[in-house]
């Protein structure tokens, strides 16, 4: 995978798609980890974005598995996958 394989800024759906393709837990071989980098804000690889936004992902998941209101759900889907959008930038 490239950089040039980022999904569109502003779909965000295949930004969601994108951010659940990628296991931070496998490919940095534990959560504390795979946490640790992505609590380091380095961005300077494709590895390190895909587990920051698979760490995002994992938090959104837990906050809308928790949640019991249909709206309050599609709002943290909502504010999630502008998240994404936000920290995906092609160049």
């Amino acid at each position: 995978m490239e950089m040039t394989d980022l999904p569109d800024k502003d779909d965000h759906a295949a930004i969601f798609r994108f951010a659940m393709s990628f296991n931070g837990y496998e490919e940095f071989g534990s959560f504390e980890a795979s946490a640790d980098a992505a609590r380091s804000g380095d961005r300077s690889s494709l590895k390190m974005l895909r587990n920051e936004l698979f760490s995002r992902r994992e938090r959104a998941v837990i906050a809308i598995a928790t949640v019991t209101s249909p709206y309050t759900a599609s709002y943290y889907h909502y504010c999630g996958s502008k998240f994404l959008a936000s920290h995906i930038s092609h160049g």
